[in-house]
């Protein structure tokens, strides 16, 4: 009769596998949550606003300079000009007549070309998560940038002085003004080397953000 009792003692043992699953399974899922969020945040601080403000300047150096390439180049004025009482000669003014005038809107049409190509790789940079991909960009358009603010900065003295002569002329060279004769010319010119004197502004800001970002990057 006492045997019967004996199997209902080992049905008790399989109970004991629940709790361990569940101890196993609540200790390892915190720690996937925690590292996922932790790159967001140290983006999310005020590199992100530097980098905005670099974006503007750039396309503020793109505007200026495409502003000073087409007052430039539309820079033309054809006028009868009295060489005796009873004589009359046409003469043209043209931008292409002068060499530092091509080599000043070929520096802007590079300027003008990298700034627009520097802009949308910033913003393409914006959108990915972290910011070690626009550091190494920043990196490598500050050398440029020192190079473009050469280039430009040439450029503008280079116009800039032979707008003068135009504009007062040289007694000592011997060489005439002729902003008294043809004066939209020289006004086309005029707007066009204030124009560029902000795209070289600009561009300098450009160099001074640039490195002052770096700067702060590499002491952290």
């Amino acid at each position: 009769m006492h045997t019967n009792h004996n199997p209902t003692l080992i049905t008790q043992k399989p109970y004991f596998y629940l709790p361990l699953t569940m101890a196993s399974t609540a200790t390892t899922s915190p720690p996937q949550t925690t590292v996922d969020m932790e790159v967001p945040v140290k983006w999310s601080g005020g590199a992100r606003n530097l980098v905005i403000i670099d974006v503007a300047l750039r396309a503020l150096l793109f505007v200026t300079s495409l502003a000073a390439i087409i007052v430039m180049v539309t820079s033309k004025e054809s006028k009868m000009i009295p060489i005796s009482p009873v004589m009359v000669i046409p003469l043209d003014a043209n931008w292409n007549q002068s060499p530092a005038y091509i080599y000043y809107v070929a520096a802007y049409c590079v300027a003008c070309l990298y700034s627009l190509i520097t802009c949308v790789s910033l913003v393409l940079g914006l959108k990915k998560i972290g910011g070690r991909s626009i550091l190494k960009l920043q990196s490598h358009f500050v050398i440029l940038d020192v190079l473009l603010l050469g280039i430009i900065s040439s450029a503008v003295g280079a116009g800039g002085a032979v707008a003068y002569i135009g504009l007062k002329g040289n007694h000592h060279s011997r060489w005439n003004k002729i902003c008294n004769a043809f004066g939209s010319f020289c006004h086309h010119v005029g707007v066009s080397i204030f124009m560029s004197l902000i795209s070289t502004v600009t561009l300098l800001l450009l160099v001074w953000l640039s490195l002052y970002t770096l700067k702060k990057k590499s002491m952290k």
